[in-house]
């Protein structure tokens, strides 16, 4: 037998009955480095040597997964599998419903379901409805806190789904979410026997999510109302002050929320189940006693309205700010309502007229009716924490609400259908001409002044993928500021949906996943999380502190030299954005300018700047920049280059000492 050149593609002849043995597929490489070689050479003498043990190994193989298939057999056909099985069919063992109730719930339960899943295709619907026939015998006997069945929850929590549109699979997950955690007769394996894998990995990860955090008693969250989140919310005093016990609980407790954002952080579809969840559980946070809506509020304020605000799901983020706001500042929250009260009929009355006069102007245009445009338009307040926010944090209001100018805003969303062998990019550009032809036509509208000061969030949208055109009006005979909104119905539903908009069934693309590439812009964060794990893992409070400040915190949104925005925490200088443009250009800055003047490192950004970077070949860090930089990750860029500074500068002075040692040497010899 010939020896082959290379040894890792080297195959011992095929026995009788048996199959060629390959190194290739053994090593796994293609690699040509020494050490490889070296490996298979090793692998290669065994090989030769022990040559029957060639059939060994693969009768061994066959032997594990005959045993892979025994258990799996068996476990299809374990008692509790077959009764979730019959569940999921809709026949539950008689001992399971003797009287029939079970199924008369989920008939009753199911009616109201069925109509808000109407976007799906019959056969996932059926899905959905085996996903509740199993829920109701999970959670059959148990009862929530207001006193109602506990299957009520998880059938809200569909139904929240539904209003984004999801796939089945997630659908199902909201209906399954709770069960594991709350009944011992159930497995994440039957689940995935029954559903498949994807709605075993969303129902494991939110349960991972929700596994020390959860409401109701399943866990001590109520005692952990620690300074982790009143450092967030301005409430609580400097961590180094805090009692050691109150210091062990703010341990734990960033321990959990670690957890929670590294399991959503595996699938993202966990987060929608997570945030349906938390919003059902906030709408009947009443029932819980008054440390628990408090230490729930602040969670949910802190952590999951931030998760909706940053994946882009405002149908979520305003109603769990609200929820939150009148748990923690009851006060405030009466004070603003009232405030709210008394210009609602105000309010209302210029949106009414205003929805008269942009509707018969935009439906009679020829352009729109030429391209069978359809016009949705509809009025909204805005939210009553984010008005509060934005009293309290900018002076130039005075905290007072008449200095607002978008409290309420006008829709105006487009329906364009996309024409035959129109190119997607070509669909998009025809309508974001399409809503800036609206707005031309608004600005002409008779009675109404304004029309200036334009946000273009088309032609640069905001890195959660929302788009808008946005601008204010005012009528002559109200002198409330209205903010126009002017979108395509693909624009609403990112506004709307967020990244789970990527997921709704479309005329044309039924059930077809939409470009990856437009998900991955909305997750790329989600991403990081494990990276940022790695490097705080000795420290869970700092890994949430983190991640709380600088991927859920407040963000401040420049521009760069080519209109492109950058996102980052509030609080960032001209520093962090260098260095969030690119390495190489933080390393070799010269100065930064913002807004076409010369500004030292350490400005902090502001909403709106405009950023450029100088920089030269021969410019290098400077020590002092540590002291400007906000993020985490400059510093370590910066603390990374000065300690290899620090060594090439060490090493360049033992050589001298050595020549000079050396030279002296040379010369008394």
């Amino acid at each position: 037998m010939a020896l082959c050149t290379d040894v890792r593609s080297f195959a011992i002849p095929q026995a009788a009955g048996g199959t060629a043995f390959h190194l290739r597929s053994i090593c796994g490489s293609t690699s040509s480095s020494p050490r490889s070689h070296r490996a298979a050479g090793a692998l290669l003498v065994a090989c030769l040597a022990f040559a029957p043990g060639a059939r060994l190994l693969g009768w061994l193989g066959r032997k594990r997964h005959r045993k892979a298939r025994v258990h799996a057999l068996v476990r299809d056909t374990s008692p509790n599998n077959v009764r979730w099985k019959l569940a999921a069919q809709g026949t539950p063992l008689p001992e399971d419903d003797p009287d029939g109730q079970l199924k008369q719930q989920v008939e009753d339960l199911w009616e109201d379901l069925e109509p808000k899943l109407m976007y799906l295709p019959r056969d996932d619907r059926l899905r959905a409805l085996s996903g509740l026939c199993v829920a109701a015998l999970a959670h059959k006997g148990q009862r929530r806190k207001s006193g109602e069945p506990y299957i009520v929850h998880p059938v809200a929590v569909a139904e929240l789904l539904a209003l984004l549109k999801v796939q089945v699979d997630v659908i199902i997950s909201g209906l399954l979410h709770d069960t594991v955690e709350d009944n011992d007769d159930i497995r994440f394996e039957d689940l995935e026997s029954i559903f498949g894998l994807d709605v075993r990995r969303i129902v494991e990860g939110e349960t991972k999510a929700s596994k020390r955090t959860a409401l109701g008693g399943r866990g001590n969250w109520s005692r952990r109302y620690t300074s982790l989140f009143n450092k967030f919310l301005g409430n609580g005093e400097n961590k180094d002050s805090s009692p050691p016990k109150e210091m062990g609980k703010a341990q734990e407790q960033a321990e959990n929320l670690r957890d929670m954002f590294l399991a959503m952080a595996d699938d993202y579809r966990v987060i929608l189940v997570k945030l349906a969840d938390r919003l059902h559980n906030m709408r009947t946070l009443q029932y819980m006693p008054e440390i628990k809506q408090k230490t729930i509020a602040a969670e949910t304020l802190v952590v999951f309205s931030q998760l909706a605000h940053r994946l882009g799901v405002w149908l979520f983020k305003t109603e769990l700010e609200d929820l939150s706001f009148q748990y923690l500042y009851p006060t405030e929250f009466r004070t603003l309502n009232q405030l709210l009260s008394m210009r609602h009929a105000q309010h209302q009355s210029t949106l009414q007229a205003a929805t008269h006069d942009f509707s018969n102007l935009l439906r009679h245009d020829p352009i729109f009716i030429e391209q069978n445009v359809r016009i949705e338009i509809t009025g909204r307040e805005k939210g009553m924490y984010s008005l509060w926010e934005k009293m309290r944090r900018k002076p130039k209001y005075h905290n007072n609400i008449d200095n607002i100018d978008d409290i309420i805003a006008l829709r105006i969303v487009l329906d364009i259908d996309q024409l035959d062998g129109e190119s997607d990019d070509d669909y998009a550009s025809r309508g974001a001409k399409l809503c800036n032809h609206a707005l031309a036509l608004a600005r002409k509208l008779p009675k109404w002044s304004g029309g200036e000061g334009l946000k273009n969030y088309i032609a640069f949208p905001k890195p959660n993928g929302y788009q808008s055109l946005h601008v204010t009006f005012i009528h002559d005979d109200a002198p409330v500021p209205l903010e126009i909104q002017i979108r395509t119905r693909q624009m609403h539903e990112v506004a709307e949906y967020g990244m789970a908009a990527h997921w709704i069934y479309k005329s044309g693309q039924r059930g077809k996943p939409q470009k990856a590439k437009k998900q991955s812009r909305r997750v790329a964060w989600l991403e990081s999380l494990a990276d940022k794990d790695w490097e705080l893992r000795a420290d869970p409070q700092a890994f949430v502190q983190e991640v709380l400040r600088d991927e859920l915190g407040k963000r401040c949104f420049v521009f760069l030299r080519d209109g492109t925005i950058l996102n980052l925490s509030r609080g960032c200088t001209a520093l962090d954005a260098a260095f969030k443009i690119h390495s190489e250009v933080g390393m070799h800055m010269l100065y930064p300018e913002i807004n076409d003047k010369q500004v030292p490192p350490f400005y902090e950004l502001q909403n709106g700047d405009r950023v450029n970077i100088v920089t030269a070949e021969d410019a290098v860090p400077q020590r002092e920049w540590l002291a400007c930089a906000f993020l985490r990750s400059t510093r370590n860029r910066l603390s990374a280059h000065f300690r290899k500074q620090s060594k090439a500068g060490h090493s360049k002075k033992m050589q001298n000492v050595f020549s000079n040692i050396f030279n002296v040497f040379g010369e008394l010899l």
